[in-house]
């Protein structure tokens, strides 16, 4: 299928030159709120926590991933059992780096497909795989480091429900963004149809048009269905769910997020 601009396959030129644009903005923008707010995720956290606790049921030890840490509260959120895990902290930029030196036992700086091979029992990242401009590299870089029965967790906004653009977008008029929407439909059914994930990244995000706002930086457009193509016949998809305070709040956090658990087989 042919990507209309601005949506490309990660491995073409646009797309690998939007990768190094983006590591350059996240490395030079001292006021990106994961530079200098430690995060606080415990309706994320609470499934890794409990998959983590299953781990150490069995073994001493659980070794750790967390993919795009940035200030993390994770280390401190499992500071009851921070003796029985090895964690590592992944972040694309050095800003972070003396914070995470202080809280980690390991950290890798750089993209995640640069990662010597390690093993893992949990992977985890949240509200990160929106900006990964070769989401699928990362993947079968992240799966490929699991241990069997290891899990991945992503928790992100997700964006193949019908009519719904990221802010990414929010530069684009009604009639482009239409235009946008209904080849996404057709793409979205077409994975589904035969099984082949796309991964689009968007070349042209509001980020460098608009002042900044919320995901106008999500140059990938996450779609559940992506990842269950690529994990088909591999691993177990698992769709989680979060706790909500009403419709509208379930709605954003159990529709319009990405809440899965990728369990390699053995």
């Amino acid at each position: 299928m042919k990507y209309p601009a601005p949506l490309a396959p990660e491995d073409t030129p646009q797309a690998i030159a939007l990768g190094q644009r983006m590591e350059q903005y996240y490395q030079t923008e001292p006021g990106y709120a994961a530079f200098t707010h430690v995060n606080n995720l415990p309706e994320q956290w609470k499934h890794i926590r409990a998959a983590i606790l299953a781990v150490l049921r069995k073994q001493p030890q659980c070794r750790v991933l967390e993919v795009g840490a940035g200030r993390s509260g994770f280390p401190s959120y499992m500071a009851d059992h921070r003796a029985s895990l090895h964690y590592t902290a992944q972040d694309i930029t050095q800003c972070n780096a003396d914070y995470l030196a202080a809280i980690a036992d390991a950290v890798h700086f750089g993209r995640v497909s640069a990662m010597e091979d390690q093993h893992f029992d949990i992977i985890f990242s949240t509200f990160v795989f929106e900006h990964e401009s070769t989401p699928r590299r990362s993947l079968e870089k992240l799966f490929g480091m699991l241990e069997p029965e290891g899990s991945l967790f992503l928790f992100c906004p997700r964006y193949d429900m019908p009519l719904y653009l990221p802010h990414s977008a929010d530069h684009y008029s009604a009639a482009r963004r239409m235009a946008i929407t209904l080849f996404l439909l057709g793409a979205r059914l077409w994975t589904r149809l035969s099984g082949r994930p796309m991964f689009f990244i968007h070349t042209d995000p509001a980020l460098f048009h608009l002042p900044w706002g919320r995901d106008r930086d999500a140059i990938h457009w996450v779609s559940l269905g992506d990842v269950r193509a690529l994990f088909r016949h591999r691993g177990r998809v698992e769709r989680l769910r979060l706790a909500s305070g009403g419709i509208k709040d379930s709605i954003v956090k159990n529709l319009l997020q990405l809440n899965i658990r990728v369990t390699r087989r053995a």
